[in-house]
Order: C-alpha cells, then structure tokens, then sequence
C-alpha cells in the first residue's frame, strides 16, 4: 500500500546461502561476496536509521521541530507528543479542501483525548464548534488557530467549549459552618455565614 514503510532487512550476509550451485562450497568466493554484504547490510541500515527518525510516529527533539518546519508548523510546546499531534493537523490542513468534513478530521487530530464536539454551521458565514466535554487534549488557543487555519476564507470559526466552570469539587463545597470562624475550605459560601472563598452568583450552560 502507498505511503507504508517498507521493511528492513537485517540479515543481508545469511543470503550468502542461496548462492546458485555451482558457486557453493567455494570459501574464497563467500568470503569476497560476505565483504560486499556486510557493507550493503551498513548502508541499509544507517538509511533506515535516517528513515525512522524522520518518521513522525517516531521521530523526537530537533527531528520533529524539521518534520514541523516542512509542513509549516513551529514548536510552541516542548512536549514532543502536544507537538506531534499539531504536526498532524498541520499535514491535514494542508491537505484539505476547507470542508465541514475537513474541519471535523483536523478537530479529531487535535482532541487527542477523544473529547465529544458538535459542528454548526450558522449562516452566512460562520462554523461553531462546541467541546462538550472538558478540555484535555491541549491549548485552547492552538486548536482553535488551527481549526480556523481549516475553515474556508471569508467563513468565522468560533470554538466554544460547555466546561466553563470547570472547578475542582472540593470547591464547589458549601460552608455550613454558622459558628463565624473563618471557612477552612476555600469552598462557596453560603446564605448563612459566607465565610469561605466566596458566592456562587450564577452558572451558564451552553447556549
């Protein structure tokens, strides 16, 4: 198939072996012929060193960041993994038409984590994507530009996401301590005393 990595092979001078008959059991022969494959077998090997470590699957450091500079995506994290998946979206990009449907692959190349999102198109000229679950899979900032880089031009993305209290439970934690003395959570108050971190005025869900 196209685009597969062909396969190294790593016993070149064993095929000494498979010599036609009338050049076997001539040891100045295999000899001289072992020579040549030993070499062979140092070439194959360091061009599959050079092919491997441009591989994005397995390439790191200084090689991702010229993987990145071929398809035009710099470094902004030093997190090889954070930046591979950009990389990837980047070659996705560059390879789409600016579709909805192009615009889904490069968001499912970004939410690694596979966060759950919805796709709208608003009229005239306007695409939302919505996360409905929290974000882990990277920077806001960065999936949103290359979700946009995505978009057709003329056309707005706007990337919205529903987890905008995304507070850790312990927080959330009312303070039913009427006693006066300071909260010892850092908690929402409550209607009684208000002693801790502060009072939940409102919660906003997606629209």
């Amino acid at each position: 198939m196209a685009g597969e990595l062909i396969t190294q092979f790593t016993d070149h001078e064993g095929r000494v072996s498979r010599l036609i008959e009338q050049f076997q059991n001539k040891p100045d022969l295999e000899a001289l012929i072992r020579v040549y494959l030993r070499q062979l077998q140092d070439v194959e090997d360091a061009l599959f060193e050079i092919i491997l470590e441009r591989d994005l699957d397995n390439a790191v450091g200084v090689q991702l960041n010229v993987i990145g500079n071929l398809v035009g995506q710099p470094r902004t994290t030093s997190d090889d993994n954070r930046y591979r998946t950009s990389i990837r979206a980047r070659i996705a990009i560059n390879l789409s038409d600016s579709t909805p449907e192009d615009v889904i692959k490069v968001a499912l190349l970004l939410l690694v984590d596979g966060e759950s999102f919805k796709l709208r198109e608003e009229p005239p000229a306007q695409l939302r994507v919505t996360v409905l679950d929290p974000l882990t899979s990277g920077d806001a900032d960065l999936i949103e530009e290359l979700l946009e880089a995505t978009d057709p031009g003329g056309v707005r993305l706007l990337l919205q996401f529903n987890d905008t209290l995304a507070l850790p439970a312990d927080k959330l934690t009312m303070n039913d301590d009427t006693s006066g003395a300071p909260a010892t959570g850092g908690g929402l108050g409550d209607t009684v005393s208000g002693q801790s971190g502060g009072k939940l005025d409102a919660v906003f869900g997606p629209e």
